[in-house]
């Protein structure tokens, strides 16, 4: 527990770090390129996962890191230490001066996600997780607003609309957005704090990496929720992903419809 205890410090060091640099960069001022999956790259994003890569091996030299930027593979042992970095998730909001960008972190324990930090700098949020020890929000302990599980509260978000082109997820697409679903897009990050605060009834996107979604499988479960890819194998991994709340049962809550036109594709 003491190691795991001064992996967390550091995490959250980096963490922090890392949605300051964000704020030192102006977006319009950055240059940028297009990786082959036609997503964004920006020198932030390479500066940043420079820096906390430096600071990771030289508190924990022997761990090994998976980067968005740089690469890397999980660690064979089961009892050995991944870093899970993405300097910047949201890119493609981060070069269009748009605060729906992040910065996630997270580290596993074998194949486990044990810790999780999500920090939205634009709008000034930090989320952040310990296996068995719950969720802080800005430095306060999680509690569920009594939106969540509200039956007043109809909007299901999404990833944007062009992802699921991308992938070949139309007809998903159609039935989230040409039903009687009301969905709208918040991506990325923004889409999981919606989904805890009770804003948004489930998150759905199409297109997922692991560094994407690494940190929500630790906050999510932490807080009382379920995120998994569509398949509904809770494992992490790239692919797809939705997440919801769960009842104190762990049953899904409010959103067996939009589970429903998941399965139906």
């Amino acid at each position: 527990m003491a190691e795991l205890n001064s992996i967390f410090a550091t995490a959250k060091k980096c963490a922090q770090l890392a949605a300051e640099m964000c704020r030192t960069f102006r977006p319009a001022e950055v240059a940028g390129t297009r990786k082959p999956d036609k997503t964004w790259v920006t020198e932030a994003d390479q500066t940043i996962e420079k820096e906390l890569r430096r600071i990771i091996l030289k508190d924990f030299p022997t761990h090994a890191i998976l980067g968005e930027e740089e690469g890397g593979e999980l660690s064979r042992d089961p009892e050995g230490y991944t870093w899970i970095l993405d300097p910047i998730d949201g890119t493609f909001s981060f070069v269009h001066g748009i605060p729906f960008y992040s910065s996630l972190l997270a580290v596993l324990k074998g194949n486990t996600p044990v810790i999780g930090f999500a920090m939205l700098p634009g709008l000034e949020i930090e989320i952040c997780a310990q296996k068995g020890k719950g969720v802080w929000i800005n430095g306060k302990p999680y509690a569920k607003s009594p939106l969540v599980g509200n039956s007043n509260i109809e909007i299901v978000a999404t990833a944007d609309p062009y992802r699921f082109r991308m992938e070949g997820k139309e007809k998903a697409l159609q039935g989230l957005y040409q039903g009687d679903l009301k969905c709208r897009t918040y991506p990325d990050a923004l889409g999981y704090y919606l989904l805890l605060q009770g804003s948004v009834r489930a998150f759905v996107d199409p297109k997922v990496e692991i560094w994407d979604v690494a940190p929500f499988h630790v906050i999510l479960p932490e807080a009382g929720f379920a995120i998994h890819p569509w398949t509904g194998d809770p494992k992490l991994a790239r692919g797809t992903s939705v997440a919801y709340a769960l009842d104190a049962l762990g049953k899904p809550v409010h959103c067996l419809d939009v589970l429903r036109t998941l399965d139906e594709t």
